[in-house]
């Protein structure tokens, strides 16, 4: 009797520990995880009277999915890495700019707004939009 009852609470214990979920279909109402690093990830571009330098008219930064960042159009100011904390976002440089120690480390902060698509520096007029794809690249 003993051995009865020992083995139907061992059934109970291993059945209560299974997967409940493992027949359910994923319901698409429930929301989803928004990877920020996608969010955020392209070409972002200097906007405004910033934008016009003898160098180039478009300057900027490349934010990639796995946190590095490039510049674009900047040779002393290069772009390295990238962390965002809510719309917070840090992007960490090197600039070798005339009159700055070489390779000096510099960190950009700004305020992302999602909606707008701009990231706008802290303590400066910088502002970057996001760059839209190239109709031509729609396709591909």
């Amino acid at each position: 009797m003993n051995k009865n009852i020992l083995l139907a609470l061992s059934v109970l214990a291993i059945t209560a520990c299974g997967n409940s979920n493992a027949n359910k279909p994923m319901d698409d109402d429930q929301p989803k995880k928004v990877n920020m690093a996608d969010s955020i990830a392209g070409d972002w571009i200097v906007t405004g009277d910033e934008a016009t330098n003898e160098m180039s008219d478009t300057m900027g930064v490349t934010l990639k999915k796995d946190g590095s960042a490039q510049s674009i159009n900047m040779p002393t100011y290069q772009y390295r890495k990238w962390t965002l904390k809510n719309d917070t976002i840090i992007m960490n440089a090197v600039s070798t700019a005339e009159g700055m120690p070489a390779d000096t480390a510099v960190n950009d902060t700004g305020i992302v707004d999602f909606k707008a698509n701009t990231i706008t520096l802290l303590g400066g007029d910088i502002v970057y939009k996001r760059r839209q794809a190239e109709s031509n690249n729609a396709g591909k």
